[in-house]
């Protein structure tokens, strides 16, 4: 008579080790805080919960862009609202030293100050950058250019800010000398309308920006939120499984020693007939 297999304990074994496996992933779900550590966790949600992750830092980099750009775009429109300041000045002076009526000191006191203010223009129109771009670009009296901002997560997703030459010379100012003539008051109101009309395309571009700025912010926690019922653990359920797995092991563990007993007790009986 042979004894070659014991049945009763390698069942018991088949079960100990599953016991062990659920209680491993248990452990590492309640470590790590997430139900998807690797892909063999669950095959069919972890390319959904990758996609979603990418998603995510690709939204929040892009929200990164536009509020960098629209820091830009406030900066730039800051520095036109002094130019304007600067110029509605101009335009105060230039009517007071075409009236008739003023002394040669008047009309020299009228002459500094807008020399004052041309050379405040031109610091502006030099002097205001933004991570190094700088708000006058373009040549005298040309188109100007645009600086093209990526405000989204696809290729085509850009915005266009408009730059242009703002020095005096740029703005028709060259001319401004105090004169009072026709001539520099047209300047003047030429320059005036050059700047509200780029300040009110900022505005435009400020208004989308922090509207897609919002949009993209709700999106993200929307995919947030899905990628967390996709890959976060349920701790309580997790800890629940932790404990029940814990019985089993050491129950299995006693039942084991019982059975490997079991060929021997058949022995003993065996060997006394």
């Amino acid at each position: 008579m042979k004894l070659i297999h014991n049945m009763y304990s390698l069942s018991i074994l088949k079960n100990y080790k599953a016991a062990v496996a659920k209680n491993s992933q248990a452990i590492a779900t309640l470590s790590s805080g997430k139900k998807l550590n690797s892909a063999k966790d669950n095959p069919s949600k972890i390319d959904d919960s990758d996609k979603l992750k990418i998603s995510i830092l690709s939204r929040k980099a892009a929200s990164g862009n536009m509020q960098d750009t629209d820091s830009m775009v406030q900066t730039f429109d800051g520095a036109l609202q002094e130019m304007n300041n600067n110029v509605s000045r101009l335009k105060e002076l230039a009517v007071k030293a075409a009236s008739g009526t003023i002394s040669d000191g008047d009309s020299a006191i009228i002459k500094t100050e807008m020399d004052g203010i041309l050379n405040s223009i031109n610091d502006l129109a030099n002097n205001t950058k933004f991570n190094g771009v700088n708000l006058s670009q373009g040549t005298v009296g040309g188109p100007g250019t645009t600086k093209t901002a990526t405000i989204g997560s696809e290729a085509d997703e850009t915005i266009d800010i408009p730059l242009q030459n703002l020095s005096t010379a740029g703005l028709g100012l060259g001319n401004v000398t105090g004169s009072g003539s026709d001539q520099e008051l047209k300047d003047i109101d030429a320059a005036t309308k050059t700047i509200t009309s780029l300040r009110s395309k900022y505005g435009a571009i400020e208004t989308r920006l922090e509207d897609s700025i919002n949009n993209s912010d709700e999106i993200t926690d929307t995919f947030s939120s899905a990628q967390s019922g996709l890959e976060d653990a349920d701790m309580a359920t997790e800890s629940m499984k932790n404990a029940s797995t814990q019985i089993l092991i050491k129950a299995g563990t006693s039942l084991m020693a019982q059975s490997n007993q079991l060929p021997q007790d058949v022995l003993n009986i065996l060997s006394s007939v």
